[in-house]
């Protein structure tokens, strides 16, 4: 589909905006790499926020949500149930309260837990060495979670979607593709939780909305009105999610000083490997 020349310029305008922003991060101590990864998975979620195409990772957003309360209520509470999630991109599970410490835990579970995996999944996912293991791990968790919390078909084929997309690109996609879908899915995690809790304030004071959700639950539990609970979930993402990318975009080596060397081989960073991948295109 591409000549010689389109693969030449598409390694020109890589390098250049690799080094662009590796000079404009360096001399601060910043990834430059990950930055780069990150404008591009933002950009490509701008773009696609409500298309179909993000399907597979707002189900993953919602399963991770789903598992959180599930893992959460197991720890504190009486244990958990059946996880159904939907094809809007919603979803529920069965728990069982048996305190309002568990309540609370097991509630709060839900929108944390997905900043919290979105978080974990930018540390991890910027390393090259383990970025394809993470992958695998998140492939075999959505089998143990169908396998111990998934009764319907519907549930049963969002999430083989979501773990076939995982595992096949684990297993047969290159290094940059690796990575990008590690930031979708962690950008994801992240800002979808935010997004959620931002409309979760909104219907909690709205006199209209009749509905039932997380906060609604814990303000039949502790006596606190649902809105508190959403705003105090909303400045905790938030910070939890700062906090995270603030680590991420710290270069590795920052702290090695300047005789560190340089990534090299299997290790070495996505971009790095840019040149390389597309001569092979």
């Amino acid at each position: 589909m591409f000549d010689k020349d389109d693969r030449g310029m598409g390694r020109f305008f890589a390098g250049f905006a690799r080094n662009r922003i590796n000079r404009a991060t360096a001399a601060r101590g910043l990834d430059g790499e990950f930055i780069l990864g990150m404008i591009l998975a933002v950009i490509v979620v701008v773009l696609l926020w409500w298309t179909p195409f993000l399907f597979p990772f707002r189900i993953f957003t919602t399963a991770a949500h789903e598992v959180s309360h599930a893992i959460a209520s197991i720890i504190f509470g009486g244990g958990a149930g059946n996880i159904q999630l939907f094809w809007n991109g919603g979803g529920v599970t069965q728990v069982f309260i048996t305190s309002t410490l568990g309540a609370i835990v097991t509630y709060s579970a839900g929108y944390l837990g997905s900043v919290l995996f979105g978080g974990l999944l930018l540390l991890e996912g910027k390393k090259v060495a383990t970025r394809r293991r993470v992958l695998w791990i998140i492939t075999a968790g959505l089998i143990l979670v169908t396998a111990f919390f998934i009764r319907d078909l519907g549930s049963l084929l969002m999430v083989a979607i979501v773990a076939g997309l995982a595992g096949f690109t684990a297993y047969k996609a290159p290094n940059i593709i690796v990575n990008f879908v590690i930031n979708v899915l962690a950008l994801l995690s992240c800002l979808y939780a935010i997004m959620d809790l931002f409309f979760l304030n909104v219907s909690s004071v709205n006199p209209f909305h009749n509905g039932f959700n997380d906060a609604v639950g814990l303000a039949t539990y502790t006596g606190i009105p649902a809105v508190i609970w959403a705003v105090v979930w909303g400045l905790l993402g938030i910070f939890m999610m700062f906090m995270f990318i603030r680590r991420a975009i710290r270069k590795p080596d920052a702290a090695k000083g300047p005789g560190t060397k340089p990534l090299s081989g299997p290790a070495a960073a996505t971009f790095d490997r840019y040149d390389e991948y597309l001569s092979k295109k």
